[in-house]
């Protein structure tokens, strides 16, 4: 009788033992909420997992993950992809939140204005890739195919807008959405016939777009800044356009120009001989210099009807037009010079 107590005695013992034991390796980690980003990978198996989950301190004991996820039946569908995890879940809610799928988002703001290079920058600043990984994208000769777009990158052809995709994605996802983006709104067929009744083609307009994206004030109307630009190629005037030499200057770089004095860009207007230099070439230049918005962009395939040339910002937000050269040299003087 004494024999057979002390062994239910030692199997009760050993049973609150192995409850403890449970108990602690699937309680959370810490009671402070440390949030971190745990990726699985496609194919990974529960064992792999677990492994990881131990190593970065969101569970104790990894053996007791995977034989808890296979009773649970958690380890068929531990579904690839990009995790917030905290350290304050426990092994059940961790296993759980993998099975669910509900990957983390990053949240992305491309801006009016920005070109390939400015972009580059941002998407490191987020972490969400290189700069050198995604301008290589940029000028990737398959995406060019695939989007016929007809020149050396994808400048102007990424739509500004916030974009939500799961953190880990390979930058090609976002770089395919953010295209796609702006045939969703300006559909193919559609973009292409409005332009051929301007007398361009898509690429020119979206061209012409950046040009304005660039040139407007807060207040303008686009479309008269429009007119502007078209009206020179008519008589074909030289664009004369300031954001195109600074674009040169950034290629020339191969990076984004944070600020530039008006003694840079008088000297690149002045001495750069490229096609983006539209002091010294006619015509547009071979491609877009930005990203443009949706005003920007319907104002060039609805430039206003003028017969404006010339115009200046006067200091509120907008520009003042005007039809000769010496209409526009006594507006430089006013609102620019100040003289009367």
């Amino acid at each position: 009788m004494k024999k057979l107590l002390i062994i239910i005695t030692l199997l009760i013992i050993a049973v609150i033992f192995a409850g403890t034991f449970a108990l602690y390796n699937i309680s959370p980690t810490s009671k402070y909420k440390e949030i971190v980003y745990f990726e699985i990978r496609q194919g990974e198996g529960a064992n792999s997992i677990a492994k990881k989950l131990e190593l970065q301190g969101l569970i104790r004991n990894a053996k007791l993950f995977s034989l808890i996820s296979k009773y649970l039946k958690y380890d068929r569908k531990l579904l690839s992809g990009y995790y917030e995890l905290n350290k304050t879940m426990n092994m059940i809610d961790i296993m759980k939140y993998i099975n669910s799928g509900k990957q983390v988002m990053s949240k992305l703001t491309i801006t009016e204005g920005k070109n390939i290079y400015e972009i580059a920058n941002y998407l490191e600043e987020e972490n969400f890739t290189t700069k050198e990984e995604f301008l290589k994208l940029c000028y990737d000769k398959e995406i060019l195919q695939k989007y016929n777009i007809p020149t050396e990158s994808v400048e102007g052809y990424i739509f500004p807008s916030t974009y939500y995709i799961v953190k880990g994605n390979p930058p090609i996802v976002l770089l395919n959405l953010m295209i796609d983006s702006l045939f969703e709104k300006f559909p193919r067929a559609d973009f292409e016939n409005r332009a051929k009744k301007l007398g361009y083609s898509l690429h020119e307009v979206l061209t012409m777009a950046s040009i304005i994206e660039k040139e407007m004030g807060a207040l303008d109307e686009p479309k008269i800044i429009s007119s502007v630009y078209y009206n020179r190629l008519k008589v074909d005037m030289r664009l004369q356009a300031d954001p195109t030499t600074i674009y040169a200057m950034t290629l020339q770089k191969g990076d984004a120009i944070e600020t530039v004095t008006s003694r840079e860009i008088a000297d690149a207007i002045r001495l750069m001989q490229s096609p983006y230099n539209t002091y010294l070439k006619k015509g547009l230049p071979p491609s877009p210099i930005c990203s443009s918005g949706v005003k920007a962009i319907e104002a060039a395939l609805n430039p206003a009807n003028t017969d404006y040339l010339f115009f200046v910002a006067d200091g509120t937000g907008k520009h003042v037009f005007t039809r000769t050269y010496e209409e526009h040299i006594n507006n430089i003087n006013k609102y620019i010079f100040n003289k009367r």
